[in-house]
């Protein structure tokens, strides 16, 4: 079987075409393939249907300071697509959110920045006794949002911008876990995505 030809149901993470893939579904039901990746290897597609919270992408094992291009190809039904990713020692889950609105009305705003020729609104929000990468935990999220980019085009996330702001801000990063393009969906969200990250 082709390695492009697998599918992810709700919940897993692997490697497709040498980059990392991760599949969150809390509740509901969630379909990840990848069916340009012969061609275009960061390439993935998810469809999903009455989803508690959905998060899923493809992109990097380990993250850090790199310029992350993608494009959105389709998409609907979803709340945002963002770089995506989690450092440990601290705990932090972040987010530069480049499609769609972050939920920000309970997050401390920290000011704004600039990269790659957008204006982003700095967030930071602590989450008590929720899903992580560790199991239930209490972790600060950093929260990067744009949500400007649009359908069909390519864009570039400088992520070491993001990352020298947030630690200016006294916003510290651990050891870099995983970094993805991903696309959430919550609130019994049912959609689709297709889209490319290099």
């Amino acid at each position: 079987m082709a390695a492009n030809a697998q599918t992810v149901q709700n919940n897993g993470t692997g490697t497709n075409n040498g980059y990392y893939y991760s599949l969150y579904t809390s509740s509901g039901s969630a379909s990840m393939t990848f069916p340009e990746a012969g061609t275009y290897p960061g390439n993935y597609a998810i469809t999903w249907s009455g989803v508690g919270d959905m998060v899923g992408g493809k992109g990097w094992s380990t993250g850090g300071n790199m310029s992350v291009g993608y494009n959105v190809g389709s998409a609907s039904g979803y709340n945002t697509i963002s770089v995506y990713g989690w450092t440990t020692n601290p705990l932090v889950e972040y987010y530069i959110t480049e499609l769609g609105s972050l939920y920000t009305a309970n997050a401390t705003y920290k000011g704004s920045m600039t990269s790659d020729g957008h204006s982003y609104s700095t967030y930071e929000h602590l989450q008590v006794n929720q899903p992580s990468i560790e199991g239930t935990a209490t972790f600060e999220q950093y929260l990067d949002d744009w949500g400007g980019a649009s359908i069909g085009s390519n864009y570039t996330v400088t992520t070491g911008n993001h990352f020298s702001h947030w630690q200016s801000l006294g916003m510290n990063l651990g050891s870099f876990n995983y970094m993805i393009l991903a696309t959430e969906a919550y609130n019994g969200a049912s959609g689709e995505v297709n889209a490319t990250v290099w």
